[in-house]
């Protein structure tokens, strides 16, 4: 990949996912708003791991892309996406592999997967174990007090941000969470020591602490920060993550099927901790 095709990039996935949620009677949100983050988020991987970055092409056109990015031994696919005509070609392998070629064999990753079931598949057949996952998604109905200990950080919280992804998930991407907060209405929430929390204006955007307790705390002080009745969106909650579930149940958060988190290297999916779709 190279600069020149993340336009092209970016329309793919969009052709690639409005596909997908056709067939599962979703409704894709405006374009706006995600065509500006998802260029980021591209660009910030071909400059960070340009190795790991990968187009397809036929003739003069993009058909096809994945990225990927290692940090401190932990793989993680950010994207992967075919166009809907070259489905189920075999492109889609290819583009894994390719991807999988750029990490330690045997060390720990994660793919974030659509409810695709062959994206589902794909992965399951790279050796990667799937946990099915949910999404809160709908209007804070009961909103939750903001627990004291959490206050609001900033990018001298960073150094915290590395020590207790170490401690959660193995491996610490402070850069990474440094280009989550330089969006838009993103912001942290950070317990001291603890745990953190990235925040954009209506989701939360990823999550880790050392334990449910403090989770707990920093998820129940995001859901106190969206106004009663206005909607959030918590996504990739897996089985293991009940303190996440059972605060959005309390909430009156409406929970729905939402794709699976795939890990190899490791029993499940990192605890306590939500993960970022892109970003792991």
């Amino acid at each position: 990949m190279t600069d020149a095709d993340v336009g092209a990039a970016v329309d793919l996935w969009h052709d690639a996912y409005s596909q997908m949620a056709r067939r599962f009677h979703l409704q894709p949100g405006p374009r706006t708003d995600a065509d500006r983050r998802l260029t980021n988020r591209i660009r910030h991987f071909l400059a960070s791991d340009p190795e790991g970055s990968f187009v397809a092409d036929e003739g003069a056109s993009v058909v096809g892309f994945s990225q990927s990015f290692v940090r401190e031994g932990y793989w993680v696919l950010s994207l992967l996406a075919t166009s809907p005509r070259r489905q189920r070609r075999g492109l889609g392998r290819d583009l894994l592999e390719a991807a999988l070629a750029t990490g330690p064999l045997e060390g720990p990753g994660t793919i974030q997967s659509s409810r695709d079931p062959a994206a589902m598949a794909l992965y399951a057949s790279a050796g990667f174990s799937l946990h099915p996952a949910v999404m809160g998604d709908g209007p804070v109905r009961r909103s939750p007090a903001r627990d004291p200990r959490v206050r609001d950080g900033g990018s001298g919280d960073l150094g915290l941000v590395g020590e207790v992804d170490r401690a959660v998930r193995g491996a610490a991407r402070s850069g990474d969470v440094a280009v989550m907060l330089a969006e838009p209405g993103c912001r942290l929430l950070v317990v001291e020591g603890a745990g953190y929390a990235v925040v954009a204006d209506d989701r939360l955007v990823t999550l880790a602490a050392r334990d449910e307790d403090v989770a707990r705390a920093l998820l129940r002080t995001v859901l106190a920060g969206i106004p009663q009745g206005a909607n959030v969106e918590v996504g990739w909650l897996t089985s293991g993550q009940q303190w996440a579930i059972q605060a959005l149940v309390e909430a009156g958060v409406a929970l729905h099927p939402y794709g699976a988190v795939m890990v190899r290297g490791m029993a499940a999916p990192p605890w306590p901790y939500v993960p970022s779709g892109g970003y792991g």
